[in-house]
C-alpha cells in the first residue's frame, strides 16, 4: 500500500537532542521558509565577464573547474562543522548560544553555497558559450545531471534479502526511538522494534538486521542509493509510506498546573498567569496565537531560548512535539522545577515507515507488519502468545505475522517498553474500537506552493486531458455506498478537467476481479470503492490505495489506481483527502475558494482542491447527499477532530 505526501523543500533547523545539547540535524516541519535569493544580477555580470573568444575558453574552463573543486572541498568542510556532535552542558544565553552559533555558521555556509553556485554558472557559461548570427545573444545550457547524482537501479528488497539475509534499517538517535542503552550501549527503541518486526516477517525467527546510522540531511540519498532498505518517521515525494505508526503534534509542556490550563484553552481565573513561550515564525506560534491572547504569549527565537525562559521563570509553558520536548530533554538543559506534558495534540505530524517506489511487494510487507502489531493489541495477543495470531497468506510463509509478533510483541507492548517512559500515550495513538470516535482525519498538505511538473506525457492525467473525460470503474452493487463512490469520481473529474464534474464514463462491474483486470489493462483510470485488505496488497501487487473514505461491515473502501503512475496515484490520494480537509476546516461547496491552491502538479492544475470541493462539497455534504440530509454519521465515518480520539484502526486481514 502506498501513502505519499508532497513535502518538497524540507527545512532543517536546530532542536534539542536528548542529552541536553543542540543537534543541528533535527528536522522540523514547522519553521517558515527563508526568502529566495535572486542572483540574476550576478549571472548577468558573469555572462559579460566570460564573453571570450574561442582561444581563451580552454584556459578559463580549466581555471574555473579548479576553483569549483576547491570550493566543493571547503563547502564539505563547513558542512561537517555544521553537523558536528553537540557539546553538552553549555549554558544558553542571549549573546553566546546555539542559535547565534547556528546563524553565524549558516551565513558562512550560505556564502560558500553562493560562491559555489557562482563558479558553477561561470563554468556552464564558458562550456556552452555560443553567439547567434546577427546579434550578441548568449545561449546558456547547464547540465542538471552534473549537479545531481543518478540513483542506482536496485533489485527488489525481498529479492536482495534472499541473498544477504539481513534487513538494513536507516536510523538516527532519538531517545525512545533509537538510542544506546545506558548499560549495554546497544541501540533500542520503538523504531528499532519496527525494524526487527519487518526483519522477522521477511526472514523468519532467526532474522538478522542492521541499523545504519543516518541523519535528517542524508537519509533520503542513502535510501535511494540502497544503503538501507527502509527508514522511519518521514515522508517525501518519490517514496512510499505505510499507514502512520505514530501520530504526533504540538503539545503544551511545562509547569503542570499551567499545562492543564493550556490543554483546556483557559487564560482566566486560576489560569490568568499562564505564559506560553512560542517560537516566532513557526506553525506552533500560528496555532497558539489563535488560541490565546497575545498578553499570554512570550515570543522566542528557538526552542533553546524557550527552555531557558522556563528555567528563568519568564514563561511557565513551552511548546514542542510530544516526543521532542520530553522531561529528559528539559532536565538536560538544567530545569529542576515540576514538569508535565499536555495530553492534547494541537497540530498534525504523523510518522510512517518509508520504502522505495517501484517495490510494491516490500511496501506491502511493511504495511501489513504494522497492521499486525495494531490488530494484535486490539485482540490482546502478546509476544508470549504470538503463535495464536491468525496465519497469513502463503506469500511470505504462513507464519510471517506470528514471527513479527514473537520478535517485538504488539503495538502496545512496544509503546510501553520504549515511549511511555518519555511521554504518556496520547489518545490519538490508542486503538479505535470502531464505535466511539471517527476515523476520518486529513494528513498535512505540506508545501503546496512548490511548483511541480505538469502532467507526465502519456500518463493517466495527460490521457484524461486528451480524451476530455475520466473512466471510473464501480461495482454494479445497488448499495447506497456506491453512490458515494460516484461522488468521488465526480470530484476527480472536476479536479483534472477544471470544474467539469460530469465528464465521467462510469463502467460497472459485477466482480472485483474484473475491475482489477480492467485497471491493470488500462480500460479504466480509477476504481472507486475498492476494498483495502491484506489480500489486495499481497495477491494484487502494484496497486495504490487512497486513504479509506468509508467503513461498513468491517470493510474499508478507497479509490484504487495503478502504482506505476505515481503522479496519478498522488493526485487521487489528495483529492480524497481534500473532502476531509474541507470538512475539518469548515469549508463548503459555497466557500470552495478557501481551499489552498496547489502547484505540485503544475500551475495548470493549481485549482484541483478548490474544483473538487466546488463540484461535490466537503465530505459531510457528499455523505448527506447520498444517505439523506438527516442521516446520522456513526462510528468510523465521523471526523476525528481536535481533541483527537484514537486513530489507529487495523485494516481487515
Amino acid at each position: 500500500m502506498k501513502i505519499t505526501t508532497h513535502s518538497t523543500g524540507v527545512t532543517f533547523v536546530p532542536g534539542p537532542d536528548y542529552r541536553g545539547g543542540i543537534n543541528t540535524g533535527y528536522h522540523s516541519p514547522h519553521e517558515s521558509d527563508d526568502d529566495d535569493v535572486n542572483d540574476a544580477d550576478v549571472e548577468n555580470q558573469l555572462i559579460e565577464a566570460y564573453a571570450v573568444d574561442d582561444n581563451e575558453q580552454a584556459e578559463i574552463i580549466d581555471e574555473l573547474q579548479e576553483q569549483l573543486g576547491s570550493a566543493k572541498l571547503e563547502l564539505e568542510a563547513a558542512r561537517s562543522q555544521l553537523a558536528a556532535p553537540a557539546i553538552e552542558g553549555i549554558p544558553i544565553d542571549d549573546e553566546i548560544g546555539p542559535s547565534n552559533n547556528k546563524s553565524n555558521r549558516n551565513l558562512f555556509i550560505f556564502g560558500f553555497i553562493l560562491f559555489l553556485g557562482t563558479i558553477g554558472v561561470a563554468v556552464g557559461l564558458a562550456i556552452s558559450f555560443s553567439r547567434t548570427s546577427g546579434n550578441d545573444e548568449i545561449s546558456v545550457a547547464v547540465d542538471a545531471a552534473d549537479a545531481e547524482a543518478v540513483a542506482p537501479v536496485l533489485p527488489p528488497v525481498l529479492e536482495a534479502l534472499q541473498e544477504r539475509k539481513v534487513l538494513r534499517c536507516g536510523i538516527y538517535d532519538r531517545r525512545g526511538f533509537s538510542f544506546p542503552n545506558d548499560e549495554t550501549n546497544e541501540r533500542e527503541g520503538f523504531e528499532v522494534d519496527l525494524c526487527k518486526a519487518v526483519a522477522a516477517a521477511a526472514l523468519g525467527r532467526s532474522y538478522s538486521y542492521e541499523l545504519v546510522p543516518t541523519t535528517g540531511a542524508n537519509r533520503f540519498e542513502k535510501h535511494a542509493n540502497g544503503e538501507f532498505d527502509t527508514f522511519m518517521n518521514h515522508r517525501l515525494d518519490g517514496l512510499s509510506f505505510s499507514t502512520p505508526y505514530l501520530y504526533g503534534g504540538m503539545t503544551f509542556n511545562g509547569v503542570p498546573e499551567f499545562v492543564n490550563c493550556a490543554d483546556e484553552l483557559s487564560a482566566v481565573g486560576d489560569c490568568a498567569g499562564i505564559l506560553i513561550c512560542s517560537i516566532l515564525g513557526t506553525t506552533w506560534y500560528d496555532t497558539t496565537k489563535e488560541l490565546f491572547p497575545a498578553s499570554n504569549i512570550v515570543l522566542t527565537k528557538d526552542q533553546g531560548e524557550s527552555i531557558q525562559n522556563l528555567i528563568d521563570g519568564k514563561c511557565n509553558v513551552i511548546q514542542g512535539e510530544q516526543y521532542e520536548a520530553p522531561e529528559v530533554v528539559v532536565r538536560g538543559f538544567g530545569y529542576d522545577g515540576p514538569y508535565g506534558q499536555g495530553k492534547t495534540s494541537f497540530t498534525k505530524d504523523p510518522l510512517a515507515m518509508v520504502t522505495r517506489d517501484g517495490d510494491p511487494e516490500f511496501a506491502a510487507l511493511v504495511e501489513w507488519v504494522l497492521q499486525t502489531l495494531l490488530l494484535a493489541e486490539k485482540e490482546n495477543i502478546t509476544m508470549m502468545t504470538a503463535d495464536t495470531f491468525a496465519e497469513s497468506t502463503d506469500f511470505f510463509g504462513k507464519d510471517m505475522f506470528q514471527n513479527a509478533l514473537a520478535a517485538v510483541g504488539n503495538y502496545g507492548e512496544m509503546y510501553t517498553r520504549h515511549l511511555a517512559p518519555i511521554s504518556p500515550r496520547l489518545e490519538i495513538n490508542d486503538i479505535n474500537d470502531g464505535e466511539t470516535t471517527g476515523l476520518l482525519y486529513s494528513h498535512p498538505l505540506g508545501k503546496v506552493d512548490t511548483v511541480g511538473p505538469g502532467p507526465i506525457n502519456g500518463g493517466v492525467i495527460d490521457r484524461i486531458l486528451q480524451k476530455g473525460f475520466l473512466r471510473c470503474g464501480i461495482t454494479s452493487d445497488k448499495k447506497e455506498r456506491v453512490e458515494l463512490d460516484v461522488e468521488f469520481c465526480r470530484a476527480l473529474s472536476a479536479s483534472v478537467l477544471q470544474r467539469t464534474p460530469d465528464n465521467v464514463s462510469f463502467q460497472r462491474y459485477s466482480d472485483d476481479d474484473d475491475i482489477y483486470l480492467a485497471l491493470e489493462n488500462g480500460d479504466i483510470d480509477v476504481y472507486a470503492g475498492g476494498e483495502v485488505d491484506v489480500g489486495s496488497d499481497f495477491l494484487l501487487p502494484g496497486l495504490s490505495f487512497s486513504n479509506p473514505y468509508f467503513h461498513e461491515g468491517g470493510k474499508a473502501f478507497a479509490l484504487v489506481t495503478q502504482e506505476d503512475d505515481e503522479q496519478w496515484a498522488d493526485f487521487v490520494y489528495w483529492v480524497t483527502m481534500a473532502t476531509i480537509y474541507a470538512e475539518e476546516n469548515g469549508i463548503t461547496q459555497n466557500t470552495s475558494n478557501e481551499m489552498p491552491l496547489v502547484n505540485l502538479f503544475g500551475t495548470g492544475l493549481e485549482r484541483l482542491l478548490r474544483d473538487a470541493i466546488l463540484a461535490v462539497g466537503n465530505y459531510d455534504e457528499m455523505y448527506r447527499r447520498v444517505f439523506g440530509q438527516n442521516a446520522t454519521r456513526v462510528g468510523l465515518n465521523k471526523l476525528n477532530d481536535s481533541p483527537f480520539g484514537p486513530q489507529h484502526y487495523p485494516l481487515p486481514f
